[in-house]
């Protein structure tokens, strides 16, 4: 890895297709369909990836997303994010395309906003919140699920696809039985809606999504559908929910030495918010880290050195708390290796991917 000389974001292919396949053998036992949230990625070449295993359907979280993927030859496609009726326009361009999309609405004048400016057909989703408290329609408010439901079976240009739930409040868990616990009442719940909408529409899909549910939750009846997208990196946040192993987080974001204090036991990188987002967890005294070091080596990089972690970041720069003993192996010029804690966020900045065989792999927002 010589010729790195700035930030740069590190991606293991064969860690990343581990992750797919898992997760495909996972949707295939558990008797679900896997349509994978593009949100993480946001490239092509990983896009492609994920076909040749079969995968016809992905989900994205913004129109311009699902226009990225629709030239990338994408046909079928979920925008997992409340309709933005500003974007009717670029919705009619893709469906006069040929590109089979689902949209979700959580109100009866969006529905009606939608089936009027429509050029073409879409189908719909319902979000709803089962606890959650981001977006979608609450669950216990059956009046206003039925108004929506009502109104999409009414009119003609749209078609009443299912309901969309995802419980993140999973990502605030501390154990993995809780995590289940709150998809067990998720799923619940939301099943409780699909039976009080029978009436309406009998065939209504039930999706769910989120990294930390799709990943160890084992009792998926009553879903239909699972729309995960952070399993296909993995990241930090995911290691400390106990929901992937260290060893499967797929990308590492390389960053050159610039500078130590030999006062402080620090040490300044490249590789500041801009890079890593500032997103952040506690280590066990409290303190508040950005990312953990590992060593690059050929062939990728090594387990997390032990005290040794981001402790601050900038625009542009990072600041690395380390061990007197580690502090002594590190040389300014030296480039390192840092675990993102969130792998989504860290993607979308840094826009462009380098594999470890130094093939280099576009980002939608860099190209888009």
């Amino acid at each position: 890895m010589t010729n790195i000389t700035g930030p740069t974001l590190l991606l293991d292919t064969n860690k990343m297709i581990n992750n797919l396949d898992r997760m495909l053998t996972r949707a295939s036992r558990l008797n679900v369909e896997l349509v994978p949230h593009f949100k993480t990625h946001q490239s092509k070449e990983i896009g492609e990836m994920v076909k040749a295993k079969g995968v016809e359907r992905c989900t994205v979280s913004s129109v311009k997303m699902a226009q990225y993927f629709a030239q990338c030859g994408w046909k079928d496609i979920t925008v997992a994010f409340p309709f933005n009726r500003l974007e009717i326009a670029a919705i009619n361009e893709m469906v006069s395309a040929g590109v089979a999309l689902t949209l979700l609405v959580t109100d009866v004048d969006t529905v009606r906003v939608i089936n009027k400016q429509l050029k073409g057909n879409v189908n719909l989703m319902i979000e709803l919140d089962a606890g959650y408290g981001r977006s979608g329609i609450s669950t216990e408010d059956g009046e206003a699920i039925k108004e929506v439901a009502e109104t999409i079976e009414r009119l003609e240009k749209v078609n009443f696809y299912g309901l969309y739930c995802h419980p993140g409040n999973t990502y605030h868990t501390n154990a993995i039985e809780e995590i289940r616990q709150i998809w067990a009442a998720a799923i619940k719940k939301v099943n409780f809606v699909r039976h009080n909408l029978q009436s309406i529409n009998s065939s209504l899909k039930v999706r769910m999504g989120d990294t930390p549910g799709c990943s160890v939750v084992e009792d998926m009846n009553g879903v239909d559908e699972i729309g995960p997208g952070n399993f296909i990196f993995f990241d930090l946040v995911m290691n400390y929910l106990d929901v992937c192993d260290e060893s499967d987080i797929a990308v590492c974001v390389a960053c050159p030495v610039v500078a130590k204090n030999a006062k402080t036991n620090q040490v300044i990188v490249h590789g500041g918010g801009v890079h890593f987002s500032k997103d952040h967890l506690f280590d066990e005294q409290e303190q508040k880290f950005f990312g953990e070091l590992v060593v690059l080596e050929d062939d990728g990089w090594s387990a997390i050195i032990p005290d040794a972690k981001l402790v601050s970041l900038s625009q542009e720069h990072g600041v690395l708390k380390v061990s007197n003993e580690v502090f002594e192996e590190i040389e300014v010029g030296d480039v390192l290796g840092f675990l993102p804690i969130h792998s989504c966020l860290t993607a979308n900045l840094m826009k462009a991917y380098q594999t470890l065989d130094g093939q280099v792999f576009e980002h939608m927002e860099k190209v888009f």
